[in-house]
């Protein structure tokens, strides 16, 4: 099991300056715990080691280790929410936008994919319902909305399926990722920069193929207006 290093600090509560340092402290190091382990196997007193404060400061920040839990994942899909081309909440993005912003965000996040397995498919209770609300309330939504366009203006398929076309989008985008090990030993595809770029694009022309109408271009067919 890996081992979190303790970080070196004064115990106590912090002052002034200090408090921002501290909760940014706490937050990383519960992304170091939580991202490793189960959240019940994680202890109060483990995060604030790994933190170097009292354990009281989690508490005095976040009300409750499940309060520092939710903020954690808040944080984790502003970084994703960042990744995107910037738009309005009610914008739709684009089948190309997804595909290159997401692979470079699991890339840079290799940890990102198991995360999600365990808490949405493993866990029950508080912290999937917050996983699966927080997905609900993302780029999903906005995602599904670009597909939908593209069925209505013609682009796509009209015997398409939106979920299911969301699906396998999603699908194509994150397996890899999670099959890193076997990728890398069997397939001898090294999901580094460079190739997590390849991928991306791979995974928007197979995926546009299979999607777009006769007649229309696949290369621009994810592009609504």
């Amino acid at each position: 099991m890996k081992q979190v290093k303790s970080r070196t600090g004064n115990l106590g509560r912090p002052a002034g300056s200090d408090n921002e340092k501290v909760r940014e402290a706490l937050l990383q190091a519960a992304r170091e715990n939580f991202t490793s382990r189960e959240f019940k196997a994680v202890s109060l007193r483990e995060i604030a080691a790994s933190a170097g404060v009292n354990g009281a400061m989690v508490n005095y920040y976040f009300g409750s280790k499940q309060g520092l839990y939710m903020a954690m994942v808040d944080g984790m899909f502003d970084s994703l929410e960042k990744s995107l081309p910037e738009m309005s909440e009610s914008s739709a993005i684009t089948v190309e936008d997804f595909s290159r912003s997401y692979c470079q965000f699991l890339g840079e996040n290799p940890w990102w994919p198991n995360f999600m397995v365990r808490e949405v498919l493993f866990n029950e209770g508080d912290n999937q319902d917050a996983m699966i609300r927080k997905f609900s309330s993302s780029f999903a939504p906005r995602l599904m909305q670009s597909i939908q366009q593209g069925i209505s203006c013609g682009h796509y398929r009209q015997d398409l399926n939106p979920g299911l076309t969301l699906l396998s989008l999603m699908g194509m985008t994150i397996f890899p990722f999670l099959a890193r090990p076997m990728a890398e030993q069997v397939l001898k595809v090294n999901l580094d920069s460079n190739m997590t770029a390849a991928l991306s694009e791979h995974n928007i022309k197979l995926f546009l193929s299979g999607v777009v109408s006769d007649g229309e271009d696949a290369t621009g067919a994810g592009e609504q207006s």
